[in-house]
């Protein structure tokens, strides 16, 4: 059971997760520097031919034609750091799988009335969720996936860059 804070971005395949917790599967914690939350909707407009003898003020230039093609995605910079219970090496490695497996997966930030999750729905007929569409990791030098065996151990952070889309399985 992982608790949920305030200041840290979860992305799990898990699909009990409440308000504070997340309980099963693989749950990454990323310690956020920047989300960036964007919607886009094609829309096209339509310019309209405007005739030699003037336009009214009440008659738009051109009409829009919205095309329902919406794509909501979310950005994550931040880091992967090292924690009693995980390494920010396992965490990379973690989410190169869930990546790399292809499942719907729930991201959720924030508590309380100012939470944000992107839940994946439990119905497999259904499947939609949020997919990891790109990530970039950036390791400190010197200490590229091998243990350190001085005392006390540097913390590591990993850099990461992370785009989620959400959507529907094909």
């Amino acid at each position: 059971m992982v608790d949920i804070d305030s200041g840290s971005v979860y992305i799990t395949n898990s699909t009990s997760v409440t308000t504070t917790t997340i309980t099963g599967g693989t749950t990454i914690r990323i310690t956020p520097t920047k989300i960036d939350q964007n919607y886009d909707n094609a829309i096209t407009a339509i310019p309209i031919p405007v005739s030699t003898g003037g336009r009214d003020e009440q008659t738009p230039f051109a009409r829009a034609v919205d095309l329902k093609r919406i794509k909501e995605a979310v950005s994550v910079a931040g880091f992967l750091e090292d924690e009693s219970g995980e390494s920010a090496f396992t965490k990379k490695t973690n989410l190169l799988n869930l990546g790399k497996n292809g499942d719907a997966l729930t991201i959720v930030w924030g508590l309380g009335d100012y939470q944000t999750k992107w839940a994946s729905n439990t119905d497999p007929s259904v499947n939609t969720g949020v997919f990891i569409s790109k990530m970039t990791f950036t390791e400190t030098a010197g200490l590229f996936g091998e243990n350190v065996t001085a005392s006390p151990q540097p913390e590591r952070n990993i850099a990461i860059q992370i785009q989620l889309v959400r959507g529907k399985d094909m």
